[in-house]
């Protein structure tokens, strides 16, 4: 069953609170167009029913959800302990995990090594800030300056400093198998730095089997920042990771740092994601605050593919109610503010003709339809926002999958078509099966020759 939705995306995480078929059903019937399995958390077995979950719901409602991994990366955790409570002033010892004494332990060497005394230490996304007193080799001491409690496998950020860890870790390689036996349709890499670090993800991922996913860079660091130009030549699309840039970043910088990051990738016509804290609040109560809803206005008008939502749908109280709300208030933002216009760096003939299609979509009121092989051609048509769905028949499931995360897009698996042509009949006849088009109803379609040679642009009216 088609279904048109709100041209900005939404992104949902599985948790402890989506281990219910009934949870995953309504969030999915709410509006939610992809699931992210966190690596972070849990094993192969609970990502296995998690897959389950997504599968049985999406066959059952006839919808094509993105299925998305998020590898753990080089990220440096408190190892496994008792869970301490902690008040301002206290002073605490950290170790390494193998060091001798006691302490609380540290997964990786990487921390103490980067650690200089007066040092600001993270913890579970600034829940908990200590100071650096004192460093040795595989210890150090540390004074509580806000927090209460210490818990295990929490995040452990210097502020103002990146580890200096390799992209990829032994966990990830791992992890990547289980990517390509379960036919992931996305993954998003954590922590990248350099263009030369989504090229190395990227290679592991092919030799591990999944060379067909497409990868979004979590740019969550001042390198992935500063290097985001480069990132975006060489990834599938980006997404904006609040919750560690405002560990690197004083708070008050991060909208500017979002709105920059956000232009960058439209610049490059590139899809882009915002995530952490959308709808935070609705962790506890049942509807979100008026602070998240003006933030995803905001999100709306910078232009972002669509928002992902992390702790409100893994762990919240109400992941169904999270999805509805997101959805409603996307839809109305999308009647009532335009994305705001970005010049792009690319000029190719594709990218040219495709902002054609669009302007000339909006200026006679019509629909996009378009036929695609491949995944560039619908991105680039959404790349440009137009103010209206864009329907692109596909060959493939994985490839309706994929599209369902860019803006404004409706997939409609038709099948293979010995032409681009032929393609575009079949997506017509889908459309008018459902209802979507009728008598009256105005197109402007796309085709390409598969060599991307010719484009053949129609204005169609239907009868």
């Amino acid at each position: 069953m088609l279904q048109v939705k709100r041209l900005a995306k939404i992104m949902v995480t599985m948790g402890p609170s989506t281990l219910d078929y009934a949870i995953v059903r309504k969030m999915m019937s709410a509006g939610a167009d992809g699931f992210r399995i966190n690596m972070s958390h849990g094993d192969e077995k609970q990502w296995a029913t998690f897959l389950e979950l997504i599968d049985k719901a999406s066959q059952e409602l006839g919808v094509h959800v993105a299925k998305v991994a998020d590898l753990e990366g080089p990220r440096v955790r408190l190892d496994e302990f008792q869970g301490i409570d902690i008040a301002p002033g206290q002073q605490v010892r950290f170790k390494y995990k193998d060091a001798q004494g006691e302490g609380i332990p540290v997964d990786n060497r990487a921390f103490f090594a980067s650690l200089e005394r007066g040092d600001r230490v993270l913890v579970d996304d600034g829940k908990v800030v200590l100071s650096v007193e004192d460093v040795e080799r595989d210890s150090a001491t540390l004074r509580v300056i806000s927090g209460q409690r210490l818990e295990p496998r929490k995040g452990v950020v210097l502020a103002g400093k990146e580890y200096d860890l390799p992209p990829v870790t032994e966990k990830d390689l791992q992890n990547m198998k289980f990517i390509a036996a379960n036919n992931f349709d996305y993954v998003m890499a954590s922590f990248v730095r350099s263009a030369r670090h989504a090229e190395i993800i990227r290679k592991a991922l092919s030799d591990a089997g999944a060379k067909d996913v497409k990868l979004l860079a979590k740019i969550e660091t001042p390198s992935g920042v500063n290097n985001i130009d480069s990132i975006l030549d060489v990834v599938d699309g980006i997404v904006v990771a609040r919750g560690d840039l405002g560990m690197h970043f004083p708070l008050e910088d991060i909208p500017v740092i979002q709105r920059r990051i956000i232009e960058a990738a439209r610049r490059k016509l590139k899809p882009v994601i915002l995530a952490t804290e959308i709808f935070m609040s609705m962790i506890e109560r049942p509807l979100p605050t008026r602070g998240e809803i003006s933030d995803v206005y905001a999100g709306i008008e910078e232009g972002v593919d669509g928002f992902l939502v992390t702790s409100e749908t893994s762990i919240g109280k109400y992941p169904a109610e999270v999805v509805s709300w997101l959805s409603r208030v996307i839809e109305e933002a999308n009647k009532n503010v335009r994305p705001r216009r970005v010049d792009q760096l690319t000029s190719s003939l594709e990218s040219r003709i495709s902002r054609g299609v669009v302007e000339m979509a909006q200026n006679v009121g019509a629909s996009v339809v378009v036929y695609a092989h491949d995944f560039d051609v619908a991105r680039l048509i959404s790349a440009f926002r137009p103010g209206t769905s864009i329907y692109v028949g596909v060959p493939t499931t994985q490839l309706a999958r994929q599209l369902s995360l860019l803006w404004g897009t409706v997939p409609v698996v038709v099948g293979p078509a010995d032409s681009e042509e032929q393609g575009l009949e079949a997506t017509e006849k889908e459309l008018e099966s459902n209802g979507i088009t009728g008598p009256g109803s105005l197109l402007v379609e796309l085709s390409w020759t598969p060599d991307r040679s010719t484009a053949v642009v129609k204005v169609k009216q239907v009868f």
